[in-house]
């Protein structure tokens, strides 16, 4: 590594260290305005106060994730990373404070999902039983890619749809014990993330099929077909960014397609819950009357 190398390396460090302290003030700040001018519920304020700690544990565990690269090597062949497990809890720890805070803003702007009749009311709840299992199948996929990158599996095999010359590595459970394959072994941890993306692919495309044929709101039909959009936009990511050497622009835009996959399913579901008892019964004496 050239001098230049680490400058670039421990400035980009240095700012993303003072970006996260940054955001810690500017979340502290209005927090406190709003609780002391009591604008702020209870609920909400004790949800606040905990996405709050977990964004001060996230700096921790930043911290824990930084030294695990500052350990020597084992030989002078190897390259200093910090660990792929220390990786992945770290992105699995933002990415839990970014759903908790998306989660609170719309229950905020949006108290009620979209309504307008019981037949739309019971073609979401059908959905929502689909919905919650593809977000958890988009949410481990994402994860998945901190092993890509923490073991730098992104390198090893550059073709697609087959892996070298054939569609399974040999080696995928050469390792002992049998389960640190799947983090540690660069074909596992490559192959993996092939299929989890592919499984949320056809997840999502799963529920724009199904919604196609249930009767409801037309806002809710347009955002499944825009997450299967983008679903399909991420997964022409992945594959461009493999069969192009990982460049910085491609990767980057994968991990934002990543989180902008998890965001619109976490949009899907919050606006397919099921509506408050009040406007449940606004809803049901509206079809008496009628």
């Amino acid at each position: 590594m050239s001098l230049e190398d680490f400058k670039f390396i421990y400035w980009m460090e240095y700012a993303h260290r003072m970006w996260g302290r940054a955001l810690g003030f500017l979340f502290a700040g209005p927090f406190a305005y709003f609780i002391a001018k009591g604008y702020a519920t209870r609920q909400l304020g004790l949800r606040l106060s905990a996405l709050f700690a977990l964004g001060g544990a996230q700096g921790l565990i930043g911290w824990w994730m930084v030294k695990s690269g500052l350990e020597e090597p084992t030989s002078e062949y190897v390259q200093p990373r910090v660990s792929p497990y220390r990786l992945a809890t770290h992105l699995a720890s933002a990415f839990a404070i970014y759903c908790g805070i998306l989660w609170t803003a719309l229950s905020v702007v949006m108290p009620d999902p979209p309504t307008g009749s019981m037949s739309w009311v019971n073609g979401a709840a059908k959905i929502r039983k689909l919905a919650i299992p593809v977000s958890a199948v988009v949410g481990i996929t994402a994860i998945s890619g901190a092993f890509v990158a923490g073991n730098d599996a992104g390198h090893a095999y550059n073709s697609f749809p087959k892996m070298g010359d054939t569609w399974i590595p040999e080696d995928v459970f050469s390792m002992e014990p049998f389960v640190r394959n799947f983090f540690e072994n660069t074909s596992t941890v490559q192959l993996n993330h092939r299929i989890l993306a592919t499984a949320t692919l056809l997840s999502v495309g799963g529920l724009w099929l199904g919604a196609r044929k249930i009767d409801m709101h037309p806002a809710i039909k347009s955002l499944i077909g825009s997450t299967f959009g983008m679903a399909a936009l991420q997964v022409t990511l992945g594959i461009s960014t493999l069969l192009m050497y990982v460049p910085t622009s491609l990767g980057t835009a994968h991990q934002a397609g990543a989180l902008t996959l998890l965001s619109l399913m976490i949009l899907l579901t919050h606006t397919l819950r099921r509506p408050s008892p009040a406007l449940l019964k606004s809803l049901a004496t509206a079809v008496k009357s009628t």
